[in-house]
């Protein structure tokens, strides 16, 4: 017969790794919880410190706002002065053209005049140039030989001349004298020189216009080239005639000033 093996207890060694376990995952969750548990102080310094970036972030975003506020002004006034000075420019051009409009009138009304005026006919020439009008007058239809006094044939022709250049009566004006390169040789001296003579004839005909309200004394002007810039070759009688004259300019305005 066999003998029956006895019956053993069982054994309690598996409770201590059990229980060393349960502790290390109790203080596990005990740790969890004490990182998961939220502190009131803290978090309302984190909330306070939070509003006031937020704040200061809306703040200078308004900031930002009011920048860019005053480059789209600063743009505007940009914007504003381009459009002014636009306006400007057309409101001169247009000026410009209504003056060139009514100098090429007053050039028509000249040269017909000294057509139909047999003195001028062929003593006297108009352009219109870049400057304004030209206007030359031989000197033989204004003034003697040696002199610059104006004879009544001569004040004659320059009233002929007067009616238009008083539409012009707002326009610089220059007067300017000539002469040939034949030395001067008056009477008694009266002139030193050519550029005495061609100064004192262009101070004549100035005269004249404004002591009869052609021109404005406060726009007129005088010059003497004596023989300088000559018209044409002082070798004959004919270049030389052509050399001794006055020249009328009148001048477009400066707009601009």
């Amino acid at each position: 017969m066999r003998k029956k093996k006895k019956t053993e207890a069982p054994s309690e060694g598996w409770l201590l790794p059990y229980s060393d376990m349960m502790t290390l995952l109790l203080s596990l969750f005990i740790v969890l919880f004490a990182m998961a548990k939220i502190n009131e102080t803290k978090f309302q310094e984190i909330k306070t410190e939070f509003g006031t970036i937020l704040s200061n972030r809306s703040t200078t975003s308004e900031a930002g706002k009011d920048v860019i506020k005053v480059k789209k002004s600063g743009a505007n006034k940009k914007s504003i002065l381009k459009s002014s000075a636009a306006s400007s420019s057309v409101a001169l051009t247009k000026r410009e053209q209504m003056e060139t409009q009514q100098l090429q009138s007053v050039e028509q009304k000249l040269n017909q005049i000294i057509k139909q005026t047999p003195e001028l006919a062929n003593n006297a020439d108009v352009s219109l140039q870049s400057d304004g009008i030209h206007i030359n007058m031989k000197s033989n239809v204004l003034f003697s030989t040696g002199s610059a006094a104006l004879s009544d044939e001569a004040k004659n022709n320059l009233n002929a001349l007067s009616s238009p250049l008083k539409q012009l009566s707002e326009n610089p004006v220059v007067i300017a004298g000539y002469t040939d390169n034949v030395p001067y040789q008056g009477q008694n001296g009266k002139y030193q020189s050519n550029w005495d003579l061609s100064a004192a004839r262009a101070i004549q005909v100035m005269q004249y216009y404004v002591n009869n309200n052609v021109i404005s004394s406060s726009n007129v002007s005088i010059q003497a080239y004596a023989e300088n810039d000559p018209r044409a070759s002082n070798a004959t009688a004919a270049g030389r005639a052509q050399n001794r004259r006055v020249e009328i300019i009148i001048q477009r305005i400066n707009y601009t000033k």
